[in-house]
């Protein structure tokens, strides 16, 4: 008897635990993602079609400073001392299942300023004979940092920096600790704007890293604005640029941040062309502070420089951007037509929830705000079998 009870609950327990189906929220809508299909589009679930689509999520928290233009391009503006800068905040992207996969992701970077751009870029005095920067802190002077796909608490965990691990984590130990680096898990990225004479240096800095990626453009600073074009594809670099061997001292090259897309199999999303899933994150001053300051500034050896302290803003000329082409991106937006609906119904009768995915240990759902259901991070959903298991695992633990 003993035996078929202990067999009667090891079967409850195995076909409980393989049946349980964990959802990570992605995004700024925090979208359900399973198995790495998005199940569930939340917050925004409609493509913005016009620029006054943009408003309800701009009203939002975490939203970003975005607007698009008359062609479609949505840009995202950074500003100077703004909150995008302080907190960052997260834009939830659609793209085309069959982008070209040497091509994917490709973005465009950019800086202005109300005078010539001579004004606020530092210039890095390039020694094109050693080849290598005589001041590496000039990138620092306007710099943007970024992600990509995160998940869950991803993006609050690197809100305060990167904490160091174990140096199985590093690429190359030494070359990361005899450079004032520390072992990272992961590789987050920002580019970084200055000159070199007359003409405009871009820089690729992944954060914590201790070297980083130069381009020169075309363009000189006697102008107000610059930009150039970033593909994420396998060598996540700039176009025109010449191609350089990438060397990670810091983190390992697999765990560089790479840009994913996730198909949306949410039977109420209905676009069948713009079909998965992209969000991108502009990560806030305090990711990039501690370490950026260090390796190139030299702050934890002379605390007293200007750019030290820790409201340094890494940011001298007025705005930096980054421009999503039309042909590759729309945005997902709140769908206003739920919430035109949701206030006739309230002049009239007391506001009901609509059907929510049932949860596992999730709190109660009261009223739904006014984008819907509250959004709960919870471990598991449930349902008629998951009960029927669970009922076999305490059946069996009792005839044991």
């Amino acid at each position: 008897m003993a035996s078929v009870s202990f067999f009667v609950r090891f079967v409850a327990i195995v076909l409980l635990v393989v049946s349980i189906v964990y959802c990570d929220l992605v995004g700024h809508g925090k979208h359900e993602l399973v198995n790495g299909k998005i199940v569930k589009l939340r917050g925004n679930t409609k493509m913005a079609e016009k620029p006054e689509d943009l408003e309800l999520y701009k009203n939002r928290v975490g939203s970003c400073d975005v607007e698009m233009d008359k062609d479609g391009h949505i840009t995202l503006w950074y500003l100077k001392h703004s909150n995008t800068a302080k907190e960052g905040c997260s834009i939830d992207l659609v793209v085309r299942d069959a982008l070209d996969p040497n091509s994917e992701f490709p973005m465009r970077f950019g800086i202005q300023h109300n005078k010539e751009l001579t004004d606020c870029l530092a210039d890095m005095r390039f020694d094109w004979e050693r080849e290598r920067a005589d001041n590496m802190s000039a990138m620092t002077s306007n710099l943007l940092a970024f992600s990509f796909s995160l998940k869950n608490g991803e993006f609050d965990r690197v809100k305060g920096g990167f904490a160091e691990r174990h140096k199985k984590f590093c690429g190359d130990v030494p070359k990361c600790k005899d450079r004032g680096g520390k072992c990272l898990e992961v590789g987050d990225h920002s580019v970084g704007w200055a000159r070199s004479g007359d003409y405009i240096r871009v820089n690729i800095q992944h954060i914590g890293e201790t070297i980083f990626w130069t381009c020169q453009s075309k363009v000189t600073h006697n102008r107000h604005e610059a930009d150039v074009l970033h593909h994420f594809d396998k060598e996540m670099d700039f176009t025109n640029c010449i191609k350089t061997p990438r060397d990670y001292f810091c983190f390992k090259e697999k765990n560089v941040r790479r840009p994913k897309k996730w198909r949306i199999t949410d039977e109420d999303y209905t676009d069948k062309e713009y079909s998965s899933l992209f969000t991108f994150h502009i990560l806030p001053i305090t990711s990039m502070q501690t370490s950026m300051q260090n390796l190139w500034i030299e702050c934890d050896k002379d605390a007293d420089k200007e750019d030290c302290n820790e409201n340094a803003a890494f940011q001298q000329c007025d705005k930096m951007f980054v421009k999503f082409p039309f042909y590759v991106f729309k945005m997902l937006v709140p769908d206003d037509s739920v919430n035109k609906q949701t206030t006739t119904e309230k002049t009239t009768t007391m506001v009901t929830c609509p059907t929510c995915d049932p949860y596992v240990n999730c709190p109660d759902i009261d009223c739904p705000s006014f984008f819907g259901c509250p959004d709960v991070d919870c471990p598991a959903k449930k349902d008629s079998k998951k009960t029927l298991q669970i009922t076999l695992v305490i059946v069996g633990s009792i005839i044991l």
